[in-house]
């Protein structure tokens, strides 16, 4: 059975919904306020638990909680979800934390203060991290930088020279990070509108979302640009998603109509949970795309992160009738 196991961020998000943004020194009525279990690495890992069969695909999450009730729930969340949880440390000290302020178009802006994701150095990265049950080595590695950035490229490294095959999200976006021979070691590389505009380094004012062709080549751009012989997906939210493998195929990909928009908090992690589990679980990419592009569209009609990610029998039913 193939595995994956997802190294990053686990945060309690404390979700604040708003009618508007408030402007400085202004003080505003919120709609509601809400907790939920996150964090990018947390979230992609229970997508993948969720949304991939779990007598064919396993599920790893490795990452650090702090010694407080949120570290408790962040760990027991996943675990009754099915993902195993045995390397996830407690330390001392805070959880990590997100503050999520949503408005009511959808539209998020996040704060987080790392807490006990903060705790890694690069010498914790041993590749014992990435072994089943300290036996096989994993299939597929998943990364974000939600953790120290000297961390995540150690975890490339060491995934690359032992053959695992890396997914990474580069979310937050860091440019200087962003390197050929960093982006050389990956095999599928996820990312959004916004992320691959500073992939490529270009301005997006405004984006023609009918020119197929157009987005296509934009998205094509990463492998010039990065002499990249991997996969590369590209997410343009409600717009349609675009692939593009090295040497092969790159095209646009309808998205799925959303019947309502509330919140697109963990959206782009369910997509990304979806895709892996179903290339982990043999589909090709163009029908991992069309999980994922389905997980995304049932997760921006629910609040939260974690919370508004789907099961895999929701994602069936979309994905099988095509709209």
């Amino acid at each position: 059975m193939p595995h994956v196991t997802v190294f990053g961020s686990l945060n309690y998000d404390l979700v604040v919904s708003t009618p508007r943004v408030p402007q400085g020194g202004e003080t505003i009525h919120c709609d509601s306020f809400a907790t939920h279990c996150g964090g990018k690495g947390a979230n992609q890992a229970l997508a993948i638990r969720r949304l991939s069969p779990p007598t064919s695909v396993g599920v790893r999450m490795v990452g650090r909680v702090g010694e407080d009730a949120f570290g408790q729930q962040l760990k027991s969340g996943l675990e009754k979800a099915g993902t195993n949880v045995s390397l996830v440390e407690t330390v001392p000290g805070e959880s990590g934390v997100a503050v999520i302020l949503v408005e009511r178009s959808g539209e998020n802006r996040i704060l987080v203060s790392a807490g006990a994701n903060g705790t890694y150095e690069p010498k914790d990265v041993k590749l014992d991290l990435f072994r089943v049950n300290g036996q096989a080595l994993t299939d597929y590695l998943v990364l974000q930088n939600e953790l120290p950035l000297p961390v995540v490229l150690r975890a490339i490294d060491v995934a690359y020279d032992s053959g695992i095959k890396i997914v990474y999200n580069p979310s937050p976006m860091e440019q200087s990070l962003l390197t050929p021979e960093l982006i050389s070691k990956i095999s599928y590389l996820v990312v959004n509108e916004s992320e691959l505009a500073a992939l490529i380094q270009e301005d997006f004012d405004i984006l023609d979302f009918s020119n197929y062709d157009a987005l296509i080549e934009l998205v094509k751009k990463v492998h010039t640009k990065y002499d990249f012989k991997g996969t590369v997906v590209t997410t343009f939210g409600g717009h349609g998603t675009v692939y593009s493998i090295y040497g092969a195929e790159s095209v646009f990909v309808k998205p799925f109509k959303a019947k309502q928009v509330i919140d697109t908090t963990g959206a782009g992690d369910s997509f990304l949970g979806a895709f892996v589990g179903a290339v982990a679980d043999g589909k090709s990419v163009p029908e991992a795309i069309k999980w994922g592009a389905a997980a995304g569209c049932l997760a921006v009609g629910r609040q939260g992160a974690a919370d508004s990610i789907p099961m895999l029998y929701e994602a069936q039913v979309l994905v099988e009738s095509g709209h």
